[in-house]
């Protein structure tokens, strides 16, 4: 189709009096079968379109719209259309690499943490993101978490005292309907010992319409002294920051409902530091605290988006000093095989050298070294890195520190 075709059809799909409904968004939302109308294609995203090993395609208007329709490594674009990458199996690579499945008591309730729970509601979305970590819940599973489904996880909540927080992911909650939705957020705070809820979704990013007064103000009659809701989101571009985006997440802010960011790092999308730091202080500008970079998982056909590990440290360590402290997210690491997130950071603490009594630290904002004593009377039998005398004098000698002096061992 020529580049003049496909503009023309945008233009329509753009102009339509009902695009800003979130009912229009799903009821329109574009599939494989139709991307040549909406996207020149290259070949190596025919082959992906055709032989993806990963989940369903598909894309609200709304979100395809963002994309370039010419420019096939445009960010946006890589998140919804497949590539040729999307068509390999990696020996790494797992269906479920954090072994929720094996961790699931009931089906559609993950219980990882003692004291926290995760729901899978539903198992559609408004797009399919590409590097969705779940696409065997969201394509390929035999689950249908109806209300019978539903209830023994809440049943199996209610069993369990220690749980005082429940996520609610899926596919994306909030694409249930608005009833259903109420339904669950009313079984949620008739649990006692549950105190805190957080909506897992993608839908203020990617089809922003379906925050709705409605459905606001049903968030606002659960989010009581009873139940505290919360809201994870993902934006991972700064393009995805619209401001029917920042509408959508200031309707959320109206009844009580703060909201986080749980970007992915994702190789030729977002894995530039300069990009990061834009996107997390659009994310600021739109009251969008930074939550999690995630390392990506290690799901069936996404060799094409995982990056070095030493990317997400470089990310974290370039945006320290230039952005305030809740614009930058912990590094994570959901661990293979279920043992949890960890966080990764930097080495901007050296160690710590026992003769001046000294801890060694390398400045985010300007790289120099910089020391502080260790309290008088603190146990010898700590787990620090133990700096030699000669190397703790080698990192005085190069510090421009002007207290540095006192240091001397």
């Amino acid at each position: 189709m020529s580049e003049t075709e496909i503009e023309q059809n945008r233009k329509e799909l753009g102009s339509n009096p009902l695009f800003s409904t979130a009912l229009f968004q799903l009821q329109n939302r574009i599939t494989a079968k139709d991307f040549g109308k909406y996207f020149q294609l290259s070949k190596s995203e025919n082959i992906g379109i055709e032989k993806t090993i990963r989940l369903n395609v598909g894309t609200t208007p709304y979100y395809l719209l963002l994309s370039d329709p010419l420019n096939e490594f445009c960010p946006i674009r890589r998140m919804i259309v497949p590539d040729e990458m999307e068509t390999f199996l990696s020996p790494e690579e797992s269906l479920d690499p954090l072994n929720e499945e094996r961790l699931s008591p009931v089906p559609g309730l993950t219980h990882m943490y003692p004291d926290r729970v995760l729901l899978f509601s539903n198992h559609e979305c408004s797009v399919y993101c590409r590097h969705c970590m779940r696409g065997r819940k969201v394509s390929f599973s035999k689950e249908r978490m109806d209300s019978d489904s539903l209830q023994k996880c809440f049943d199996y909540i209610n069993s369990h005292p220690e749980i005082s927080d429940v996520v609610i992911s899926g596919g994306d909650p909030l694409n249930l309907s608005d009833s259903k939705i109420e339904w669950i957020l009313k079984k949620l705070e008739e649990i006692e010992h549950v105190k805190i809820c957080r909506l897992g979704t993608r839908n203020p990013v990617t089809n922003p319409m379906r925050i709705t007064d409605d459905l606001c103000s049903i968030i606002l009659k659960y989010n009581t002294d009873k139940l505290s809701i919360f809201c994870n989101t993902q934006f991972n571009h700064p393009k995805e920051c619209t401001t029917q985006a920042k509408q959508a997440i200031f309707k959320l802010l109206r009844v009580g409902v703060s909201v986080g960011n749980q970007a992915v790092l994702l190789k030729g999308i977002n894995d530039d530091p300069a990009v990061m730091l834009e996107l997390h202080r659009k994310l600021l500008e739109m009251r969008v605290r930074a939550y999690y970079l995630y390392d990506p998982e290690l799901i069936p056909g996404s060799r094409g988006f995982r990056t070095a590990l030493s990317k997400g440290l470089e990310i974290i360590e370039f945006m320290r000093g230039k952005i305030a402290g809740m614009g930058i997210p912990q590094f994570v690491n959901d661990l293979p095989g279920g043992g949890g997130k960890i966080t990764l950071s930097p080495n901007w603490y050296l160690g710590y050298n026992e003769a001046s009594r000294a801890h060694v630290f390398r400045s985010a904002l300007t790289g120099d070294f910089h020391f502080s004593y260790e309290p008088l009377g603190s146990s010898s039998n700590q787990n620090y890195t133990i700096i030699s005398n000669d190397d703790f004098n080698s990192y005085l000698s190069i510090s421009s520190n002007p207290s540095k002096e006192s240091f001397l061992v």
